[in-house]
């Protein structure tokens, strides 16, 4: 008989174990997954939508199902870090030539050759001299790509366009690059902006020209990158989220920002209200609002008008924070950015979402529940076969919560909390029953 009562309890017990397996939890969202073809692997670059819909910042709490609400197979790639290059500056040859004929004419330039490609000076000039018509050659030198120019200029004030060209031979020439150089001082502190981005220019020489007069020139230096740079591609293919919230903070100069999903951000915008202004800025973020403020970038952000429109800072970059919450401290010591408010741009890329076609459709995909943990493998561990084929599916409608009844699975604390509550209401129950059997067989004399 006791061995029976035993076997009854653990019978409970491994019921209510199986039970975990009923939906439990629902999520707040769920999306329809659209499959254009057949097959056995489909891949998804996650939308905006199901970034904001996520309660974890590291989208723990997608889950994919199949037409009959099970649970399917999948993994998440979260994008590669474009890395922020770490830069060496090294001084650069440069001259002083004549601007007319430059370009076609090698004898006009006022530098000679080298054997070695090295240019060499025929004509000496003062530097740092200013003459409306000259133009500027700098020789880069052998080997690598020059990720930037720096224009170290001898001006204590001067605001004007630059327009750089790179060639190999002296004679033909390619526009690479086109900014604003700006050196000024106010309240006892000086803002400059002396670089030029030039992306990765591998020609050896560069011609530079001055649409709004040339600069007294100090020096000039040419920035290379310690590590492999970010391809164009990639940083062109980022995707531009505007805060959802903004807001003046407690303090002078604070700025709070809001997004709407823990975005993989690796690059802000800062557009501010007002033309004709210079700010020294420092950018934070935290994944709550209670958690304390971290550093993720700093810099020099303008607004300024010119004679051909209107010309901006440049966005920041920085390692990818996946965050919610933003906050930019404005230097005020020149007067910060003046009245109104500035907006904030969140560029970032999305992650990969593949998932196996098991069972039959419709999919979906539910997400919005921050009680639920990983369950994505790696990819390695998904794709199996030689060279599977993966096709490409896409977010549909978003589907009515009624719904999730059918799809909800239960989190990882939720089914423990049950089973330890079923095992001790079992365990009870087995103490209880042997102890009235023990009672029932016992001598009257002694019950």
């Amino acid at each position: 008989m006791m061995r029976k009562l035993i076997a009854a309890c653990l019978g409970i017990v491994m019921g209510v174990a199986c039970a975990g397996d009923v939906p439990l939890i629902s999520f707040s969202q769920r999306y329809a997954l659209d499959l254009n073809s057949r097959g056995a692997y489909f891949r998804l670059t996650l939308p905006h939508q199901v970034y904001a819909a996520s309660k974890r910042s590291d989208l723990g709490d997608l889950r994919v199902f199949n037409g009959a609400g099970e649970l399917v197979p999948f993994s998440l790639e979260q994008p590669k870090p474009v890395p922020v290059r770490q830069t060496l500056l090294k001084p650069a040859a440069w001259f002083l030539v004549p601007s007319e004929g430059a370009a076609s004419d090698k004898t006009r330039l006022g530098v000679s050759v080298g054997a070695d490609g090295t240019l060499r000076a025929e004509v000496a000039a003062t530097p740092g001299t200013k003459r409306d018509s000259d133009a500027v050659l700098v020789d880069l030198g052998k080997g690598g790509a020059a990720v930037a120019l720096w224009i170290r200029l001898r001006d204590e004030r001067y605001q004007g366009r630059i327009h750089v060209e790179a060639g190999d031979d002296l004679n033909e020439w390619q526009a690479v690059a086109d900014a604003t150089l700006l050196k000024v001082s106010a309240g006892g502190k000086q803002l400059t902006q002396e670089r030029v981005a030039l992306d990765g220019v591998k020609q050896r020489y560069l011609r530079l020209s001055w649409p709004d007069g040339m600069p007294g020139i100090a020096a000039v230096e040419v920035e290379s990158s310690t590590q492999e740079s970010a391809s164009d591609a990639a940083i062109k293919a980022l995707l531009w989220q505007e805060a959802a919230q903004v807001r003046a903070g407690a303090s002078s100069g604070e700025y709070l920002f809001e997004s709407d999903g823990a975005y993989p951000v690796e690059s802000l915008r800062i557009s501010l209200p007002q033309s004709n202004t210079i700010a020294s800025v420092t950018i934070q973020s935290r994944g709550d609002a209670k958690s304390p403020w971290h550093d993720v970038a700093s810099g020099t952000v303008f607004r300024l008008q010119g004679n051909n429109g209107e010309r901006v800072s440049s966005s920041l970059r920085f390692d990818t924070v996946s965050q919610r919450y933003w906050r930019m401290l404005v230097d005020m010591s020149n007067g910060g950015i003046g009245g109104g408010m500035p907006q904030l741009s969140l560029g970032w890329r999305p992650a990969v979402l593949t998932f196996v076609a098991r069972g039959s459709p419709p999919f979906t995909l539910g997400v919005g529940n921050a009680a639920l943990t990983s369950t994505a493998l790696s990819k390695d561990a998904l794709l199996v076969g030689e060279h599977p084929e993966i096709r490409d599916a896409s977010l549909g409608a978003l589907l009515s919560t009624g719904a999730d009844k059918q799809t909800d699975v239960p989190s990882d604390a939720t089914r423990r909390t049950v089973l330890w509550a079923s095992l001790i209401a079992a365990v009870a129950a087995l103490g209880m029953m042997a102890w009235r059997l023990v009672r029932s067989g016992a001598p009257d004399g002694k019950r």
